[in-house]
């Protein structure tokens, strides 16, 4: 086995990513076990985590998914994934509850932000429809033969660039990975403005079981709700088809709740529902 100094850059995120990975199963083990049943029986794809009981838990673990929440998020559902889950679909790690640290207003949100995670509240002011994004491709060079991956993060299709065997040019389309997604423009709320300031907005990417029927309702126009996410650039194309050297932000969102809850999310116990029909 090499020694930690002689050890490449890469396999130190490998190793280090295999150890969240057993870290977050651990808590999960611990901590979230029969609710991660429950939402299986209940055909839900997903797990919320509130974040100060990760913090309670592993405050280093809970530290990092602030600050790297790209590869943390991946570690939890791994570990997520590793459970014995008998027809289950591939499930999703949601977190809630960030510090007040982490709750941020829209028109304080900088470059500084990029791809760390926070919290923030607004008004729902335009929605489009749940729609499929292509969230990667794979790509065969026609030249060696070689698989190439490519993330799609952008609004536009991107393929290779180059291969590894040296060959530019077009490249074989042989797989693109599909999810549901959707975008909101997020406003600031009327309460959190001073005098005569207009309210600042913010584009709201969400993708999977964030765009389910059930999700779609507390998202509607005029809503009040809270998103926990990623603060992620997109380029701003020219009228020439190039990209501009200026950027815009967007929120890659984690988790969305109403902060004004409604009919459809009020949960009745047994208990409560024999109450209501006496």
């Amino acid at each position: 086995m090499a020694d930690a100094d002689t050890e490449s850059p890469a396999e130190k995120q490998m190793l280090a990513g295999t150890e969240q990975i057993d870290r977050f199963h651990d808590f999960i083990e611990q901590s979230y076990l029969a609710e991660l049943h429950s939402n299986v029986r209940k055909g839900e794809s997903f797990l919320v985590i509130d974040f100060k009981e990760l913090s309670q838990a592993d405050l280093e673990l809970a530290g990092l998914l602030l600050d790297q929440p790209e590869d943390l998020i991946k570690a939890a559902q791994i570990a997520l994934n590793q459970f014995d889950l008998e027809r289950s679909p591939e499930m999703r790690a949601r977190f809630r509850n960030l510090p007040d640290n982490r709750k941020i207003n829209i028109r304080e949100i900088r470059s500084k932000h990029l791809g760390k995670l926070f919290e923030m509240e607004g008004v729902v002011r335009q929605k489009s429809d749940v729609r499929p994004q292509v969230t990667a491709a794979k790509f065969e060079c026609p030249s060696c033969g070689n698989i190439i991956t490519v993330l799609q993060p952008d609004t536009q299709f991107q393929e290779p660039s180059r291969c590894g065997c040296g060959r530019k040019g077009k490249f074989n389309l042989l797989e693109k990975r599909l999810v549901d997604a959707q975008g909101l423009v997020l406003e600031e709320s009327p309460e959190t403005l001073d005098g005569g300031e207009q309210p600042k907005r913010m584009k709201v990417f969400l993708s999977d079981d964030l765009v389910s029927p059930f999700s779609e309702r507390r998202t509607s126009p005029g809503a009040k709700i809270r998103v926990v996410g990623m603060v992620k650039e997109i380029p701003i194309l020219l009228n020439t088809g190039s990209k501009s050297t200026r950027f815009d932000l967007l929120i890659e969102a984690n988790y969305v709740e109403s902060v004004e809850e409604t009919f459809f999310e009020i949960k009745i116990s047994e208990e409560e529902q024999r109450q209501i029909k006496e």
